[in-house]
């Protein structure tokens, strides 16, 4: 009985051992694998840390590097008024007796940012240059599916108009016009005609609301309600027809052809010049833009000026000449591109 007893104890000891050391060992197994899962994500976030930080660096180098491209490659010009230009016309005006009553003036050069406006505020009688922004408002509707450049309008007798342009002699009353003749003839050949059809199909007015959006002048009513406008809206027509070249393609070639050399194009045959002339009632004017060494944006308004054809073809020499001129000039001064200098030259000397 006795040595039962003790052998049963033992085991019991033995037993409670074991059971202790398999807590232990269970414990201590826990422990590792926490301590596992803890490195692991430890390292994953570190890992995950220095990707961020890395792609933070190499987003932050593009953008330095693309921020010192273009402070190198593309610096910023800031508008100047050309003060060459001034002086210009200042003694131009003083020659031909011009002053605020009868002249009126913008100048432009598109890559130097340079200008030059005088009297911009002045309204005058804009006879034909309205014909520009009303052809641009045709454009725009065809473009924007509104209208087909092929379908037509319907010419009414309270249409016609003497002038230039082949409508009148192309069409009778009560017949209909395609729209693409339309838009030629009143830009290539100033057709009278062919704008009243344009602006009436709309409604006069309304015509007139609709072109203010080619402008940020603000503008009076006799804006409104009859042909009068001034140099600071048609500046911004100019500038708002070249910076949307692609939808105005053909009107800009259309103005290209226009005139038969006359007027701005008079005294520049070697420059493309792409132009709007008008006259009606003492008022002569012309306004476009100069494909020469720069891009020129110009304006030449007049009333009652003998002679203002003239006038404004020497007006337009002369500003593209003072200003290519004044290029030859610092390139000669630096001593590069003498081929290109002496083409220049040739051209000023020609004029």
């Amino acid at each position: 009985m006795s040595k039962k007893g003790k052998h049963s104890k033992k085991e019991k000891t033995k037993s409670k051992i074991n059971h202790k050391h398999l807590k232990i060992g269970f414990f201590i197994c826990i422990m590792i694998a926490i301590g596992i899962i803890v490195y692991r994500h430890s390292t994953i976030n570190k890992q995950e840390i220095n990707k961020k930080t890395e792609e933070q660096k190499e987003e932050e180098s593009l953008e330095t590097s693309s921020l010192e491209e273009s402070t190198t490659e593309e610096p910023i010009i800031k508008e100047t008024v050309d003060t060459n230009i001034e002086n210009l016309i200042n003694q131009i005006m003083a020659e031909n007796n011009l002053n605020e009553n009868n002249f009126f003036f913008f100048y432009y050069n598109l890559e130097e940012k340079k200008y030059y406006f005088y009297n911009e505020n002045t309204y005058f009688t804009a006879a034909s240059t309205i014909k520009v922004p009303v052809a641009m408002l045709y454009y725009d509707k065809i473009n924007e599916g509104e209208l087909n450049s092929s379908n037509t309008l319907l010419y009414n007798s309270d249409d016609y108009e003497a002038g230039d342009g082949s409508t009148a002699a192309d069409y009778s009353v009560g017949e209909s016009i395609p729209i693409f003749y339309l838009l030629e003839q009143t830009i290539v050949n100033s057709d009278n005609t062919a704008l009243n059809i344009l602006m009436h199909n709309i409604g006069y007015r309304k015509c007139k609301e609709e072109i203010t959006k080619y402008s940020d002048v603000e503008l009076t009513e006799d804006f409104y309600s009859s042909n009068v406008a001034n140099v600071s809206y048609y500046y911004d027509v100019l500038q708002y027809l070249y910076q949307n070249t692609d939808k105005y393609s053909e009107l800009i070639e259309y103005m290209k052809i226009s005139s038969a050399g006359g007027y701005l194009k008079a005294n520049l045959p070697q420059y493309e010049v792409a132009h709007k002339y008008g006259s009606y009632d003492g008022y002569v004017h012309d306004y476009g833009i100069i494909y020469g060494k720069n891009t020129y944006l110009i304006g030449v308004f007049t009333k009652e000026i003998a002679n203002a054809n003239d006038l404004i073809a020497d007006i337009g020499e002369q500003v593209v000449n003072c200003v290519e001129t004044e290029e030859v000039e610092d390139v000669n001064e630096t001593g590069n591109n003498t081929n290109s200098v002496g083409t220049i030259k040739t051209n000023t000397d020609n004029t």
